[in-house]
């Protein structure tokens, strides 16, 4: 039991290090869109979705991998978790730059 619990606090602390950067990014990158005078298109939902996104993979890899009899089944859930999230985490920050890029770009124009 207790090597589960400790399983789950590390898959907990490695999600919750993706999230603590979806916020800054949620909280920064708004200012940083102002400053350059774009603050219009700022890109709310890819922004948002930073923040939902590994929550949401957290909760369901968390019930998934709770409910497995074995550690060994709960950390290979663990891990296809964390590896569904860092994806998805970085195809939203790869968006995001791009989308940065097209604003950039259409304001040198």
């Amino acid at each position: 039991m207790m090597s589960r619990v400790v399983l789950s606090g590390l898959f907990v602390l490695l999600i919750v290090w993706d999230v603590w950067e979806a916020v800054g990014n949620l909280l920064g990158l708004p200012a940083y869109y102002s400053a350059l005078g774009v603050a219009d298109s700022t890109p709310w939902v890819l922004l948002v979705s930073g923040v939902i996104v590994p929550v949401l993979l957290w909760a369901l890899g968390l019930w998934w991998g709770w409910r497995r009899q074995s550690v060994i089944e709960a950390a290979v859930i663990y891990a296809i978790a964390l590896s569904v999230q860092a994806t998805l985490s970085l195809s939203l920050i790869a968006a995001e730059q791009a989308w940065r890029a097209d604003v950039l770009r259409a304001l040198l124009d």
